[in-house]
């Protein structure tokens, strides 16, 4: 069966945790998916290194509800030759999840601008594997104990209607090549291993009528390697 581009994929699940970057120590999760994290449960599904996902519009199902956990940690990392005494080294964190949630992606495969070839044929791949529903890792939603049912969307999925102010969120990751850098990672086309820096690209986020949108727009900003490359 053939599927019309760009694609629909309804994700949902009992919990979700989109971490603000302002609460790192005790996480207090987005009221909806952004569309990073869109972006990793769809490379969870279906990845290859020619080309990358583009997400044009993030709808939401299901009305915000949180639900607040509390997790114990140790304050110091597990060594060789250490020993760690939990009761001496506890700590107790909150977190704020959200719960019973279900999202409509829209999204697209996107050629890498350095390549050219036949973008068809991963679209057909993609295709059979959301038909037989399997995955390369199994899809999560922000963290991997949160995991993710998904689907074909249908016409019967309808928005919930909310309205809401998201504050900055992340839109994209870059990964650039610095040989100063803190990480590395592997070249997708040489398969080398470079050393750089990660980029966080962000903007204004508001919940518009249910969808996810850029503030005073209504649709999402186009990443800036999609602006450079003329789009999509």
């Amino acid at each position: 069966m053939s599927h019309k581009r760009p694609y629909r994929i309804k994700v949902e699940g009992k919990y979700a945790l989109f971490s603000r970057p302002e609460t790192q120590a005790e996480p207090i999760s987005y009221p909806i998916m952004p569309p990073t994290a869109a972006e990793g449960l769809l490379e969870a599904i279906f990845w290859k290194p020619e080309f990358d996902w583009h997400i044009l519009a993030i709808d939401m199902l299901e009305p915000v509800q949180y639900a607040n956990f509390t997790r114990n940690h140790i304050k110091d990392r597990q060594r060789p030759g250490k020993s760690v005494i939990a009761k001496d080294m506890r700590v107790q964190t909150h977190q704020a999840v959200l719960k019973d949630v279900a999202y409509v992606i829209e999204c697209d495969i996107q050629l890498r601008s350095e390549l050219t070839g036949n973008i068809g044929k991963y679209c057909e791949q993609f295709e059979r594997r959301m038909d037989s529903g399997g995955c390369f890792q199994q899809p999560f939603l922000g963290i991997r104990e949160f995991m993710a049912d998904f689907s074909w969307a249908t016409d019967e999925d309808s928005l919930c209607l909310d309205y809401r102010d998201c504050g900055r969120m992340p839109l994209k990751i870059h990964y650039v090549p610095d040989p100063d850098g803190r990480i590395q990672w592997r070249d997708r086309i040489t398969r080398e291993y470079v050393r750089g820096r990660a980029e966080t690209e962000w903007f204004d986020a508001e919940i518009k009528a249910g969808r996810l949108v850029e503030k005073a727009r209504d649709t999402l900003p186009l990443p800036r390697h999609l602006v450079t490359s003329g789009g999509i």
